[in-house]
Parts: C-alpha cells; structure tokens; sequence
C-alpha cells in the first residue's frame, strides 16, 4: 500500500510539475507575440501591411459610419469585397470588433486571438483521446507553436480556420464514440457552428485543408472503434441518457456539416460568384503547381537555419519546415518505445501515414500526387501545395505528443523508490546506456552535424547561411538528445529544462521572421508608403501583372495615404478586359500615375518624371459626355 501511495505521489507531482512549465512556456511565447500589440504598435509584414490592413481599414470605416462594405472603389477601380473574402466581412467576430474597437486594437485581436484559441483546442482533443491532461498541454503547446502556425501569422484569416480543427476533432470524437446523447447532440452542434465560422472568413483552401484532416480522424475513429463500446458505457446510463451502443452516429457529422455551410452560404455564395469573373479561372498548372516544396527543404528538418533564407526558395513562411529539434527527437523516441503504446498504438500508425501523405502532396510537382487535386472542381484552383505542411505538422506533432507521453512515463518508472538490487543494477549499465539505449536520438544528431559540416564545406554557396548560424542549429539537436536521455533516467530539472528549451526553440525560430523587426504605430507605417508627386484623391496603375507572372506584385497599402489603384493585389483577382499596357486604356480608367516596372516602360505617351513614376496625360473623369462612341 505504500508503494501504491508513493507512485500515486510521484504521478501527480510529475504532472503538476509538466502542467505548470507547459503552461508558463506556453504563456511566455503568447506574451512574446502581443508584445508589439501591447506597446500600441500594429504588424505589417508581408500581407499584414499590404494586404490584410488595407482592407480591413476600409471595413472599419464603412462599420464606423454604419455604410456598406461590399463593394470597394479604391482598388481595380471597384471589386467585390466579400467575395474576395479573405477579410470575412460577415464574420459575427470581425463585426463586433471593427465596429465597436479601434483599428489597431481590432487587427491586434484578430491575429493574436488564433493561437490561445488553437492551444486549447488542442488541450481538449488530446486529452479526450491520451487521458494525460500534461501531455495534452504539451501537445497543443508545441502544435500552436509549430513553425508553419507562427510562420504563418502573415495570414491571419488561415490562422483562424486552422484553429478551429482541433475543436472540430474533438467534437467528432465525441460524437462517434460517446455514449451520452446530449454530449452527442451538442457536439454536433459544434460542428455546425465551427464549420459556419470557418466558411465565413472566407478562406476555402483552408477550410479544404480542415476537411480533409476532419474526414481522416472521423474514418480513423470508425475504423478503430467498431466494434468497441462507446465511452462511458460502464458508467450504467439508462436508455433515456444512452444513446445507443449500436446506433450509427456517422450520419449526425454530415449534418453538422451541411448546417455549417449552410450558415457560411452568405460567403461561399459570393465566394463562388467572384471566382466566376477572377483571372484564376484561367490559371494554368504553372500557376497552381507555384510554392511547390523543393525537396531540399526536408534538410531543415535536422539543421534549421542550414540556408541563408531558411528555405530553398523566396518566403519562409511558406516553405518553412522545421518541426523542433524535442518533437522530432520525441518522434524519434516514440519509434524506439513503439512497443509501449497499447491501445494508442493505432492513432500513431494513423498519425504517420496523414503526415506522410500531407508531405507528398506539399512537394507539389516534385511529389506527382499533387497533379490530381487539379481534377477537383474548386479545389483544382487552389495555388501553393506547400501549405498542406500545415497537415503534416499537425500528424508530426501528434506523434512527438504521443511521443512525450511514453517519456514521462519513463520518468515516472526512473523517480520510483528502487530497491538496493535494482539500484546496483542501473549503475552497472549506466556507462553503456547513455549511447546503447538512446542510441536512435544520438544518430540524429550526428546526422544533423554531418549536413551542416557538408553545408560548411559549400559555405561560399549563397543557399547556405554563415558558418555560425549553421552551427547553432546542430548544437540544438545535441542538447535536445542530452536532455531526453536526462528525462528518461528521471532528472526533474532536465523535464523542466525540456519543456522550455522546446518553448524557446520554436518560438525564437518562428517569432523572429514573422514579426520582430515588422511592426510600427499605425502613423507611423502610413507615414513611410511611398507616393506619387501628385496629391489624392488619384488614380494609379501599380503593375499590370497576370497569374502568369510568378513575381509578387505590389501590395495595397497605398490607398491608407487616399489613392485608388486601377490594379490591385488580391486573392481572386478579377478578370481584366482590358490591356493596361496602351495608353488611351490607361486615361479611360481615369489613371493619372503609373509605376515604372518591366510591365509599364514601354508604354508610349507616359512622361516619365523619375525613375519610380510617370504621368499619364489628360486621364478622363469617371463620369463623362462624348458626341461621338468607337466600337473597339
């Protein structure tokens, strides 16, 4: 009984112990992204700035003076706001927040919100399914922080989809495997209400990517649990609370889901509707093959900061890979204890085979799989197959989960009291057990230093980062492998070391490209756009490109200074009928500059006035009278 006692102690106090590390970790990195936020300062990189503030800049202003907010003027001379729908006008959220916050507290909210939201997601879906409520919050700490989430800040609308997934997991959980029907029936009607929120901020390759993980975990679950009895069963409910060992609870999640989009029809029907007149119908495989993952990007995987930019290729946040240097370890410790799984033994083969397949597909052309999505209507349009590494980091982390689980529990077993004989015992292999037991974590590391002593032999190459910065990411992996060695044989200090170390490291290496050295007050940031010599309101012609033109084109953040743009930069870029490049189309559309590029140079008749702008002589108003019409 004293035994029993005294293991019952040492469970407890491990948890507690993981709980509140976790949850202070976890806290620090929150923290560390509101700082801007706290200090009155608004983020703008990338699409933050030119996209994202634009827009909501002028949704806030249409809900300030209780006017519409459907249709834009300032941007290719009028478009459809709401099908665009990536600043999710109809969203009960975003209208509460823009109308009754300020512009930099709404924006603020609207991308930090995500991350506590998906970190408790997670807590509950994991805890559902593993029963340890310290590897749970573990879990959903190392998936909220995983690069591609922290990364992705840039895109705060996907961050919000993403962070309803582990919500819509847990809810489906509940209805295929609990017994108790009003459990059931509330969460079917959470996964109606999730679904509605997710089509409402107007983001279908993300909700795409929700459905597909939501489609796997339900066959998972059904595959699995088919002939187990519900959960709760033993507790004695009678007839009127049960809902039924046999009953087919499958259905139900349809509905869910069809209530879900009905709810969302006041986006995707609009959504649908843009897409009609959008130059992405007439994108080719070019176009939706772009940000395929260049296998040299699995690299990153033992060596994170082996090249100059992070990636091969021209955005980290779209091709940034690394998973941390603890969670792939502990997925490396997972394959070695695989055998101590039990019943969880199936969610981690489930686990591995999504990730895998997740990777395929992210390669884009280089994996072939990616070729067949084109088939799909809808889905076929979808640009950037890099982005399914959201998928494959969600399967990757639930393994390295899975995989602390199993650690804590050798950390349980090595904090028993041990008897003379079996302490005599682990010192005659403690020499041997440090490389022999973990010999699979070592082999990582090692391979982690042998790429980087490769990268260092090419350092002169301009993929490959500075000596010492490739350094720092071997470094990682070995302290890592130190550290679970540690943690296995029982040390205390080592678990709390590998619970912040797991913190730091993720979230140094997501939070100083996405948003450190990219924020500024709100005056400040519009101060600093630059302007033609002319003074609003004018019209200006930025940069013709089509989707056939692989460069990012200029953002939109030109209209915070009260310019219009005959073009713009968009999600669902509406079809042009005609050619801005010949100058009387130019002063039909009312464009008075034009910003000189590759696409604009060579226009005749623009004078230009530097080597940024020109001036397009006698643009005409938008409402005029002519005596005389040309068909052309």
């Amino acid at each position: 009984m004293k035994k029993l006692s005294a293991a019952s102690a040492t469970v407890d106090r491990t948890s507690r112990n993981v709980l509140l590390w976790t949850f202070l970790a976890g806290g620090c990195i929150l923290l560390a992204m509101a700082g801007p936020f706290l200090a009155g300062r608004i983020y703008t990189f990338d699409d933050l700035g030119s996209f994202h503030l634009p827009l909501r800049a002028f949704y806030a202003r249409q809900l300030a003076q209780d006017q519409p907010f459907d249709w834009m003027p300032s941007l290719y001379c009028g478009f459809y706001l709401t099908g665009e729908g990536q600043a999710g006008t109809y969203h009960p959220l975003h209208l509460l927040m823009y109308k009754y916050l300020s512009l930099p507290t709404a924006l603020g909210l609207e991308y930090l919100l995500s991350y506590p939201i998906l970190w408790a997601g997670g807590w509950f879906f994991l805890n559902r399914r593993l029963h340890d409520r310290a590897a749970a919050l573990f879990g959903g700490m190392i998936f909220f922080a995983a690069s591609f989430n922290l990364l992705h800040f840039v895109h705060p609308n996907a961050m919000v989809i993403i962070a309803h997934i582990p919500w819509l997991l847990w809810c489906i959980d509940i209805v295929l495997t609990d017994c108790r029907r009003r459990r059931v029936l509330c969460a079917t009607w959470g996964i109606a209400l999730l679904t509605g929120s997710q089509v409402l901020l107007g983001y279908p390759q993300y909700v795409w990517f929700s459905l597909l993980a939501e489609a796997a975990y339900a066959g998972f679950l059904m595959y699995v649990f088919r002939y187990a009895p519900r959960e709760g069963c033993a507790e004695g409910f009678d007839c009127r609370v049960c809902i039924g060992c046999f009953t087919s609870t499958w259905p139900r999640i349809v509905i869910g889901l069809g209530l879900g989009l009905l709810l969302g029809s006041v986006q995707w029907i609009p959504t649908l509707e843009a897409l009609g007149h959008s130059a992405r119908l007439s994108a080719d495989s070019a176009f939706t093959n772009y940000h395929s993952l260049h296998p040299l990007n699995l690299l990153q995987l033992v060596d994170p900061y082996l090249f100059r930019q992070r990636v091969v290729g021209r955005y980290a946040h779209e091709f940034g890979l690394y998973l941390g240097a603890v969670p792939l370890l502990l997925i490396v410790w997972l394959g070695m204890k695989r055998h101590e799984l039990g019943r969880l033994k199936p969610l981690a083969v489930a686990s591995a085979l999504f990730a895998a397949l997740a990777l395929i597909l992210a390669l884009g052309r280089y994996g072939l799989v990616y070729s067949l999505q084109q088939y799909l209507p809808v889905i076929g349009r979808f640009k950037d197959p890099c982005r399914y590494l959201v998928l494959f980091q969600g399967g990757m982390m639930l393994l390295a989960t899975l995989g602390f689980y199993l650690l804590v529990r050798h950390y349980r077993e090595a904090r028993r009291p041990q008897t003379p004989d079996s302490l005599i015992k682990i010192l005659n292999t403690l020499p041997e057990s440090v490389w022999k037991r973990y010999q699979p974590l070592w082999l990582i590391a090692l391979l982690s230093a042998t790429i980087a002593a490769v990268g260092l032999i090419h350092h002169g190459n301009p993929l490959v980062a500075a000596p010492w910065i490739v350094l720092v990411g071997v470094s990682l992996f070995f302290y890592a492998a130190w550290l679970i060695t540690r943690v296995a044989a029982g040390n205390r200090g080592a678990l709390i070391q590998l619970v912040l170390f797991t913190a730091a490291d993720l979230g140094l290496y997501g939070l100083s490209n996405s948003i450190y050295g990219h924020t500024a007050t709100l005056p400040a940031y519009i101060a600093s756009i630059a302007t033609p010599p002319g003074s609003p309101p004018e019209r200006i012609l930025c940069c013709p490109r089509s989707y056939n033109d692989s460069r990012l084109r200029i953002g939109d953040q030109i209209i915070l200074r009260g310019y219009d743009r005959a073009d713009g930069y968009l999600g669902l870029e509406p079809k042009k009928l005609l050619d801005y490049r010949c100058l009387s189309t130019l002063r039909v559309a009312g464009v008075r500059w034009v910003q000189k590029d590759f696409t604009t140079k060579d226009i005749q008749g623009i004078r230009w006035l530097d080597k940024h702008w020109g001036e397009v002589p006698q643009p005409l108003p938008r409402v005029r009278l002519v005596g005389k019409t040309v068909v052309s």
